[in-house]
């Protein structure tokens, strides 16, 4: 049986920021096994999200560590957006803040042209079929192998999502890049929510990520607990597109479809002593909003920071930022009852709250912000939700 210092089982985003990451840093020369399943060479999925023109990287985290490092390799950069809501239709003000997207064809060739550099990192292509802590380590049986480490890093782990005290939604999406007749995309503004879609008791909304004028991603993405048939996603796409978009005609170049998981189930990042979870598994993906990417970057940094430093991986989450994760119920809950249209609340929360909505969902507000922010929500439907959050969790 083969023993290594770490084995990062499941290779898709988080796995492979996470072998990056610890070749950046005093570990670089340690043993390291990634298990995957399948070769990550196509591109199956987009990751968007916004940033501080000026973070450079929390001033606690390790020099060895780069704050900014897939920068290179973005897709495109964004200094302006728009939003169409019920009330408002034009530019949100985003500050210092920036958009970004990075296509996951152009993350994995970079990653993996970094591990390639290095002899001690080994790849293998196998289903995993057991993950366990033992004395002697992180066990891993993948196509039947036996497999050891002194930490086992697990992004595979599913969630359960059938606690009644959670709220349990999920964010499913399709999306088509699609190239255009006629110029219709203005590519230095992306439309980051279109709400102009039947809501049908849900929360609803597209996505034009534009790439020149002829050339965009669209996105239809939904916030509820039950997935549509695929031919239900093409027919609101294509009936966006008529609506709204003057192609001239269009051609589908590629399509993407995602599921992500928004609950506030109590994930355990670190479930015995040699094995942590990281990604969705971890518990890393936003519950009000499933964004995952950015978070996932800070978080695995701390985590590598820590392991360099005191030798243990464990990420300390401070006492005062866990206020964010009642946040994040309340507002499941108001979203679960359909306590308020969910497409006036976000076009409350962006509009009424210009770039404070950036830092507030980035957990990086402090209290006497939240509360301006709060102050722009209809207050009912969230004081009925905070009251009943208090009382599942205590029933449960």
């Amino acid at each position: 049986m083969k023993k290594y210092d770490f084995i990062i089982a499941g290779g898709g985003m988080a796995g492979l920021s996470l072998a990056y990451y610890l070749l950046q840093s005093p570990l670089r020369d340690r043993r390291i096994l990634i298990l995957d399943r399948e070769q990550k060479n196509r591109n199956d999925r987009t990751w968007c999200f916004w940033e501080h023109e000026l973070e450079v990287g929390r001033p606690e985290r390790s020099s060895q560590l780069t704050a900014r490092p897939f920068e290179s390799v973005l897709f495109r950069t964004w200094h302006s957006i728009s939003f169409h809501g019920t009330t408002y239709s034009g530019v949100l003000d985003m500050g210092e803040y920036q958009y970004k997207m990075l296509r996951s064809i152009d993350f994995y060739t970079f990653v993996e042209t970094e591990l390639a550099k290095w002899p001690n990192v080994e790849r293998k292509n196998a289903t995993i079929q057991r993950i366990k802590d033992t004395p002697q380590g992180g066990f891993v049986i993948a196509d039947d192998e036996p497999y050891i480490a002194d930490y086992v890093f697990d992004s595979t782990f599913a969630l359960k999502l059938d606690q009644p005290e959670n709220h349990n939604l999920l964010q499913h999406f399709k999306g088509w890049v699609i190239k255009t007749s006629a110029p219709c995309f203005d590519p230095k503004r992306p439309e980051i929510m279109d709400f102009r879609v039947d809501q049908q008791g849900d929360c609803r909304f597209l996505y034009v990520l534009p790439f020149d004028e002829k050339t965009a991603l669209i996105e239809y993405t939904i916030f509820n607990s039950t997935l549509l048939f695929d031919k239900e996603y093409d027919a609101e796409l294509r009936q966006y597109i008529d609506r709204f978009l003057m192609t001239g005609g269009y051609e589908i170049c590629e399509t993407e479809y995602g599921v992500i998981p928004m609950s506030d189930e109590q994930t355990q990042e670190n479930p015995s002593e040699h094995i942590v979870r990281i990604g969705t598994s971890g518990g890393f993906t936003k519950a009000s909003t499933g964004y995952t990417f950015h978070r996932t970057q800070r978080y695995l940094q701390d985590i590598v920071q820590n392991l360099a430093e005191t030798g243990k991986p464990h990420r300390m989450v401070p006492w005062f930022k866990r206020r964010f994760k009642l946040y994040d119920s309340i507002f499941l809950n108001v979203l679960e009852k359909n306590r308020h249209p969910a497409d006036d609340i976000f076009t409350r929360v962006y509009t009424e709250n210009p770039q404070r909505v950036f830092k507030f969902l980035d957990e990086e507000t402090r209290f006497f912000e939240e509360i301006r922010l709060f102050a722009t929500m209809p207050f009912w439907p969230f004081l009925l939700a905070f009251f009943d959050v208090l009382r599942r969790k205590i029933a449960g």
